[in-house]
């Protein structure tokens, strides 16, 4: 079966990239491994906010006028009762 213009163009590609690599060592021409982090972006978020919200709450509640107002606010959304 015949090669293809597609098939031959990857073919000649890859054949030099592998004579750029011939007599040189593996390091030079291999990738390096990017490491990931083994926690989530999604989980470092969910942590902060579980964490770090109750903290802010703590300290509106620490200064009343600031707390009244913000409970205003959430009264008048709906996301508390007054």
């Amino acid at each position: 079966m015949a090669q293809t213009p597609t098939q031959r163009r990857a073919n000649e590609k890859h054949a030099k990239s592998v004579e750029k690599r011939m007599g040189k060592p593996e390091s030079s021409f291999k990738k390096k491994e990017t490491k990931k982090s083994p926690v989530g972006v999604a989980a470092v978020v969910l942590l902060v906010f579980v964490v770090v919200a109750p903290l802010l709450i703590e300290q509106l509640k620490l200064l009343p006028q600031g707390w009244n107002f913000i409970m205003s606010l959430l009264a008048k959304v709906g996301l508390v009762s007054k």
